[in-house]
């Protein structure tokens, strides 16, 4: 009978390869031995001081490379009083998304997604015309297919429109259930297409040295419908208010427990405006009073291409970790109280 410290061993030896997937991620060398946060957050590049200071009360951030020309990429470490378990389950129950006043409607897609799932998807008028003149290179990200089918609309009532945009995001959803980076449907610009599953793959081949450390979580990165043992998976939709616009945003979170710990991908597979996807990583640290978060972002837009681009990611970057410091202090204290 394998003995009970035999399969702790076991167990931490996989969070400790799954953790490194923040790492590698990143773009930094592999954990130690031992799994502690302190330790964790040197390795991943945060200052020394990191560990200290977040147990204090304060978010720290960290630069992080660009995984293409097209990305925003940074990185974060804070505190929550709340266990790695409980926290997750709130965020599950959807604590992240009461705290952000931009998300403006949210729903479950099931596992095997369906019309029903996105009953809860409306659109204003504005919103239903832009449909309607839906064009390759607009602001809306849309397939060349989806565009055809809501030219067909134009003069129709808006409920026909809002109709359409449900068929369109259960096809996107059904589509990557099925077959992951490879279902996505690339979005049509002036003469060419976005290609949102190669920026999505691109920001998990960030943690390409992961492939002989954790090589069961690198390969659901870039190989998802496939799944490793005690994976456990969720999808959403989301109309959210990004830079003022609202958009339609389509989710998927999946994770991995180890004792008490957790690895955790979050990835917007398909945004209908303002930005391209976003793919984002953290580990949940175990530590005395609650759990130490590292994280990491990799958003992919157009906005910091083409002349001056590396200024403009490293201007971007800034922003978004300034946005992502505010949303995530105000996460620490709700999931206190």
């Amino acid at each position: 009978m394998t003995s009970r410290r035999a399969r702790r061993h076991r167990s931490g030896a996989r969070f400790r390869g799954v953790i490194a997937v923040l790492a590698l991620a990143i773009g930094t060398p592999a954990l130690a031995q031992a799994v502690d946060a302190k330790q964790v957050l040197t390795k991943l590049g945060f200052p020394a001081d990191t560990h200290g200071r977040v147990m204090a009360g304060e978010l720290v951030s960290r630069d992080v490379e660009s995984s293409n020309d097209r990305e925003l990429a940074t990185g974060l470490a804070f505190f929550v009083k709340e266990s790695p378990k409980a926290l997750l389950e709130d965020l599950r129950a959807g604590l992240l998304l009461q705290v952000d006043e931009n998300t403006l409607a949210h729903g479950e897609i099931q596992a095997a997604a369906s019309l029903a799932d996105f009953a809860g998807v409306k659109l204003d008028a504005e919103e239903a015309k832009a449909y309607q003149k839906a064009e390759a290179g607009g602001d809306l990200n849309l397939s060349a297919a989806e565009i055809k089918a809501f030219d067909a609309l134009a003069g129709k009532p808006a409920a026909q429109v809002e109709a359409q945009v449900r068929k369109s995001l259960l096809a996107r959803a059904q589509t990557y259930q099925k077959s992951g980076l490879a279902g996505i449907a690339p979005y049509a610009r002036d003469g060419e297409k976005r290609d949102v599953a190669a920026d999505l793959r691109s920001a998990s081949e960030a943690a390409k040295p992961l492939k002989t450390g954790a090589p069961s979580f690198y390969q659901t990165l870039l190989g998802y419908p496939k799944k490793p043992e005690g994976f456990t998976e969720k999808f959403n939709w989301m109309r959210y208010k990004a830079h003022g616009t609202p958009v339609l945003i389509l989710t998927h979170a999946f994770w991995v427990e180890e004792g008490d710990a957790f690895a955790v991908c979050q990835r917007q597979f398909y945004v209908s405006a303002s930005y391209n996807a976003e793919q984002a990583l953290a580990a949940f640290l175990p530590v005395e009073g609650g759990t130490v978060i590292a994280y990491v972002n990799r958003t992919s837009t157009d906005q910091v291409t083409g002349f001056g681009g590396s200024a403009k990611r490293s201007i971007g970057a800034k922003v978004l970790a300034s946005q992502l410091h505010d949303l995530f202090a105000k996460l620490s204290k709700a999931a206190a109280k």
